[in-house]
């Protein structure tokens, strides 16, 4: 405070007070912190049971953005309706989870089929949750494809493209949500589509910046207070720890949570507190 009543004592006896003292404002604007913001998703829609529903709608309290499965590897109608009404409620964003044709392998499988059988199944995952969002006067945000769909698509320009073709021919005003430097965001990038980049807070990654497979042992983060950290490591230092121990730069604008996964509601529970603890705020990016 009293180098501030210097500087305007300064400026007031060069005649040059309102000049100086906005010069002065701006700088000391400028040095104050930006309050940092990211997107929490989650991946719903995917419940079996009534307590699984109920769960599902617990995790809605803590996130901003919702991906719903629409069909490929679960979901239908009724149970996308529900989630679809539930994420109104809570002011939730809303957005298509396309997957695989592979609900017995929860869309999580490598998969054989054939492009024109593929862009017809996504297509029709798609159209279905937009004709119920629709009925719902609830607007959709985005599109983000599921599982082993996600990965391929990331790294497969075929796929990339092919996906984004689907999404244009619906509605070009969806976003498409992927990993950042991927194929997917440069394909989106070139379409002139609208991308946005996403990290995983309770999965592991490769060096090069690609998820662990399911698969292997570890691919999955177990621990709640890993999930934090990772959450944290991301949105405040743009680094996250690899399987090799390595920390690698990623920027994303939004994290998801797998609502299948376990301690899913506890685990948004906690990066909830966590990042309102250190002044980050959570919302949608299609807010």
């Amino acid at each position: 405070m009293l180098i501030f009543l210097q500087k305007v004592t300064e400026f007031f006896d060069s005649n040059s007070f309102t000049m100086g003292f906005l010069v002065m404002q701006k700088n000391l604007v400028a040095m104050i912190p930006k309050q940092l913001t990211i997107d929490l998703n989650a991946d719903l829609g995917e419940y079996q049971t009534e307590n699984q529903y109920f769960l599902e709608c617990q995790i809605l309290n803590h996130i901003s953005t919702c991906n719903i499965a629409c069909g490929g590897h679960t979901g239908n109608e009724e149970s996308m309706k529900k989630i679809i009404i539930a994420c109104k409620e809570k002011g939730v964003a809303i957005g298509a989870h396309p997957s695989y044709p592979d609900p017995e392998g929860f869309g999580r499988r490598k998969m054989k089929i054939d492009e024109s059988t593929l862009k017809k199944s996504l297509i029709d995952q798609v159209c279905s949750f937009l004709n119920v969002s629709e009925a719902l006067n609830v607007p959709a945000s985005h599109v983000k494809p599921h599982g082993r769909l996600y990965n391929d698509a990331a790294s497969n320009s075929n796929l990339a493209y092919l996906l984004i073709s689907v999404v244009n021919e619906i509605n070009p005003d969806l976003s498409i949500v992927g990993p950042p430097n991927s194929i997917l965001a440069d394909v989106a990038k070139k379409s002139g589509s609208s991308f946005v980049s996403e990290a995983f807070l309770d999965r592991r990654y490769k060096d090069d910046g690609s998820l662990v497979n399911r698969g292997h042992s570890g691919a999955v983060l177990e621990t709640i207070t890993e999930r934090c950290e990772q959450a944290e490591s991301i949105v405040c230092n743009w680094t996250v720890k690899t399987e090799s121990e390595r920390f690698i730069d990623i920027q994303a604008e939004t994290l998801c949570l797998h609502g299948d996964s376990s301690d899913a509601l506890k685990t948004a529970q906690m990066v909830r507190l966590l990042f309102e603890s250190k002044n980050i705020e959570i919302k949608s990016f299609a807010a």
